[in-house]
């Protein structure tokens, strides 16, 4: 059977530490992927008329609904 490799960069086998990652780095960079937005998760538009309420902001303070 061969050795699965690291699902982040392809190239290293998956430690056993760190699974499905190689290393701690790839973990972290595959995180930082997620946080800024590059990956994303397919899904429906959501469509905003749909029960939204309508929020309107006077001042810091006020807040009308």
């Amino acid at each position: 059977m061969a050795a699965r490799l690291c699902v982040f960069c392809r190239r290293h086998p998956v430690q056993p530490a760190w699974q499905p990652f190689c290393s701690e780095r790839c973990k972290l960079q595959d995180l930082a992927r997620w946080a800024d937005g590059t990956y994303r998760v397919a899904a429906e538009p959501i469509d905003d008329a749909d029960g939204d309420v309508d929020v309107d902001v006077d001042d810091d303070k006020n807040l009308k609904i």
